[in-house]
């Protein structure tokens, strides 16, 4: 798997079936096959054998049931990447519920409401009534989502433009993710190159707790509703895997984004697109560890870019 040799990790898994090893773990290992090479359907099905297999959720998350016509409550729990994400499904799920509340980070309280389809949004420890509530990653397992009819939602997020006067064209840059993975971040000195392309103004979109920065780069305000703002006032963004990617695609700001070579099963294999945000182009590491090359692919677009 970490070396994405898809065929080869099949017939793993398929030995360790044989084997009867757990099957859990099987099904787990093949959903991340399956999403990886874009084949839901198949992602599902694994899906649909671990629910089998165990008891009731007590916590009484979303078993498989319909929800048409129940009051539903959205429950952020991963990223703010993977939330943005998801977000394209809230015109689905208003259609198919009677209420729809989202509960999100607070953090993301001031973004969220920007998102077509989503009317009510909640943090944490605010009360709500529902009948039925869902992991927000797990809207694209009920809706039995596929690759030929992924919901694209082109400019499902809508944020404010700043009045920005521009003389050149503008480009936003995020080089550091987060710490739970650091193999996604690169270090600030390795775009020292790309900073020095005569005829862009580049602007610092990096958060978190990574404090480094340029001179040759002004730098956006802090909060998630100010960047989304800042990108939406973007002509492109070059950013490794992280929130930034998501929200760019979401707004339709041309974006590159930078992947490791195991990155996340969301960005699939052998692409240089990705099929849920027609809006990005993604540079990928050929050698674990190696920027070299995506990061010269990068410098060299650019370069063609303002030619």
């Amino acid at each position: 798997m970490s070396q994405r040799d898809l065929p080869g990790a099949l017939q793993h898994f398929d030995l360790a079936r044989q084997y009867a090893c757990s099957a859990d773990r099987i099904d787990a290992g093949l959903w991340q096959v399956h999403m990886l090479a874009g084949e839901f359907e198949p992602a599902w099905q694994a899906s649909d054998r671990i629910r089998a297999g165990h008891t009731p959720d007590p916590h009484r998350f979303w078993s498989g049931e319909s929800l048409a016509g129940k009051d539903v409550i959205v429950r952020s729990l991963h990223g703010l990447g993977d939330a943005v994400q998801m977000f394209r499904y809230a015109p689905q799920l208003k259609a198919l519920a009677r209420s729809v509340t989202w509960q999100v980070p607070p953090n993301l309280l001031g973004l969220a409401p920007c998102f077509d389809g989503v009317d009510q949004v909640i943090t944490w420890e605010q009360p709500c009534v529902w009948e039925a509530q869902v992991e927000i990653t797990e809207l694209p397992y009920l809706f039995r989502t596929t690759l030929a009819h992924l919901p694209i939602a082109t400019r499902y997020l809508s944020a404010p433009v700043p009045p920005v006067q521009r003389s050149k064209p503008r480009v936003g840059l995020v080089w550091a993710a987060g710490e739970w993975n650091k193999g996604r971040s690169i270090p600030l000195a390795a775009f020292d190159s790309l900073l020095s392309t005569a005829g862009f103004d580049f602007v610092n979109l990096q958060g978190g707790t990574n404090h480094e920065t340029d001179r040759r780069m002004e730098v956006a305000e802090p909060g998630l509703p100010a960047l989304a703002a800042a990108i939406a006032g973007l002509d492109l963004v070059i950013t490794v895997d992280t929130l930034a990617a998501h929200l760019a695609g979401a707004l339709q700001i041309s974006a590159w984004v930078l992947l490791e070579h195991a990155a996340d099963w969301r960005w699939m294999t052998d692409r240089e697109d990705s099929p849920w945000y027609p809006s990005l182009r993604l540079f990928r590491q050929t050698r674990p560890g190696d920027w070299s090359q995506p990061l010269a692919s990068i410098h060299q677009t650019l370069g063609t870019l303002r030619r």
